[in-house]
């Protein structure tokens, strides 16, 4: 009988045991789905977002681990390697320039007589035997590989320039001013016009032109004998034309053969060359670079040099003089930055470069580019003249700055138009 109590106890406690198992199955609950993004959801029904997600055992929250830092990485310390110092290219033997400048031929061109760029750096040049070319640096190695017949058939062209705000291209030819227009773009003058003719022409002719800050025209206009009273009063003279409507005038007057001419680039004030009478023998009178002011007289033919002459009341000496009979001519202004720093505009001070051509009546002349630094004082300015640049049996006449900051010099009795840069200029 107790053998069957006992059997009884342990059949119940394991019944008990079971039952307890069942209960906790049967309260556990699935996992609750996850619920949406409560940002979607606020974001596509703003006017009843959705209520926050309620706390799920089952689900493992998720983080998002903070981002490591990469380790960094140690700059490597610089090596100053000394930079090499070029060699400057001269491709004309025995040619003296400043350390560091090359000179280069551009282009070949016969006779050229005066220069001028577009903005795009193209280079407009006039021969003696009537043409007029564009030469273009295309691939940029500083000499010309485009080579275009613009015009021709001018008699003896001096000056070139084109008209600031256009395409226009100026020519002075003898006794007469065209405006040259290339229409279609394809550098070949499509149309002609006729500005000025009648200027007065004798031992010399209308030299180059240029337009000044006032929108007007300026152009030198020479002598037409060595030392005489000119029956034209446009003779020897700078004059002024409105371009619009052609009038003209003598701006100042008393200059034998001003061959070029110059605006500073910071003031405004007309500069020109002028080349003096040749019957005074190899000595007098020296070359001239004159301040010009309207109205002024700059004393040919009766005064030469410092009041040298009989007639040099009232009139002005020139600032700057050069070899007598080496023919001061074409000249320009440096204000780019190209250039080492005593060539650049510092202060007041500013640079002018000038093409001394030489002459067949005094064939020991020097030649080249002479470097002109002016310097305000009082009304008028001091000048310290240098030479920069010589070759063996140059004679430069044409002279212009382009808009890379190089010189362009044409050499007339070598055919060639020459670059003139410093070596920064082709890194």
């Amino acid at each position: 009988m107790l053998k069957r109590f006992r059997f009884f106890l342990l059949f119940l406690v394991l019944l008990l045991i079971g039952c307890q198992n069942d209960g906790e199955t049967a309260v556990a609950q699935p996992p609750t789905a996850v619920a949406e993004n409560p940002s979607i959801l606020a974001a596509t029904n703003p006017d009843n977002p959705p209520s926050p997600t309620p706390f799920n055992p089952f689900i493992r929250p998720t983080f998002t681990p903070t981002a490591i830092p990469p380790t960094a990485t140690p700059t490597a310390t610089p090596t100053n390697t000394p930079r090499p110092t070029p060699v400057a290219v001269l491709d004309v033997t025995g040619a003296s320039l400043p350390p560091g400048f090359s000179f280069v031929k551009f282009a070949d061109f016969a006779r050229p007589t005066s220069l001028t760029v577009d903005a795009q750096g193209r280079v407009y040049a006039t021969s003696q035997d009537g043409s007029i070319r564009v030469f273009e640096d295309v691939n940029g190695d500083g000499r010309a590989d485009a080579n275009t017949l613009f015009s021709s058939g001018f008699y003896i062209p001096l000056g070139i320039t084109i008209r600031p705000g256009t395409d226009d291209v100026w020519v002075s030819s003898n006794s007469k001013i065209s405006i040259l227009r290339d229409v279609d773009g394809d550098f070949v003058a499509d149309e002609a016009v006729n500005f000025v003719s009648g200027l007065p022409v004798g031992l010399h002719q209308n030299d180059n032109l240029k337009f000044g800050p006032d929108g007007l025209l300026y152009m030198g206009v020479g002598s037409t004998c060595d030392a005489c009273i000119q029956a034209d009063p446009r003779s020897a003279t700078i004059m002024r034309f409105d371009p619009e409507t052609g009038e003209s005038e003598v701006y100042a007057s008393g200059m034998r053969n001003p061959y070029d001419l110059a605006f500073h680039p910071f003031t405004g004030d007309l500069f020109a060359t002028d080349n003096g009478r040749d019957d005074l023998g190899p000595d007098a009178p020296g070359e001239e670079l004159n301040l010009i002011v309207q109205g002024g007289d700059y004393g040919f033919p009766d005064c030469w040099d410092d009041g040298q002459g009989s007639g040099c009341d009232g009139t002005i000496t020139a600032i700057a003089f050069f070899e007598p009979h080496a023919s001061a001519n074409s000249l320009d202004f440096y204000t780019y930055d190209k250039f080492p720093e005593q060539y650049l505009p510092q202060g007041t001070a500013v640079s002018l470069f000038v093409a001394v051509f030489g002459s067949w009546l005094k064939p020991e002349a020097e030649t080249g580019i002479a470097h002109v630094r002016l310097t305000p004082g009082g009304d008028s300015y001091r000048a310290e003249v240098t030479w920069f640049a010589q070759w063996p049996g140059g004679m430069p006449l044409g002279l212009i700055v382009g808009p890379d900051g190089a010189i362009y010099v044409g050499d007339y009795i070598n055919d060639a138009i020459y670059r003139i840069s410093y070596w920064p200029d082709a890194e």
